[in-house]
């Protein structure tokens, strides 16, 4: 839950007590002394909830998008990079099928994938 300063009407602070006026300020003084850092009372009574929430938001989406940034672009380089191995060995009346050279193959699509994936999803949350 956030936590709610006080409502901001320039009223209070070191220099109003109880409606009666201690010296002569300027309205910049008033400012300065009563308002500072106050959230503008904008729907009457409470806080607003987006006040303490967005730098959290924020930063947790800046840097979650950094990290998916980084990701896909080292799985983006490695499917893209790494030479696929030959899958079909020997000739056209004879041909050898290598299981494990197509599952490495398709291993270095889907680091594609989930690299171009990750890459679209930081953009998204830059965006944001």
């Amino acid at each position: 839950m956030p936590i709610c300063e006080p409502n901001c009407s320039c009223g209070r602070g070191p220099s109003v007590a109880q409606g009666k006026w201690y010296g002569v300020h300027s309205y910049l003084h008033l400012f300065y002394e009563d308002c500072t850092g106050a959230i503008p009372n904008t729907d009457g009574g409470g806080c607003s909830p987006h006040g303490a929430w967005a730098p959290f938001i924020w930063k947790v989406s800046f840097s979650t998008g950094t990290l998916f940034l980084l990701v896909g672009a080292v799985a983006l380089a490695a499917g893209s990079l790494v030479p696929p191995k030959l899958e079909g060995i020997g000739e056209e009346d004879f041909l050898v099928l290598d299981v494990q050279a197509v599952q490495y193959n398709h291993a270095l699509g889907t680091c594609q994938l989930v690299g171009t994936a990750l890459c679209v999803a930081a953009g998204v949350l830059g965006a944001v």
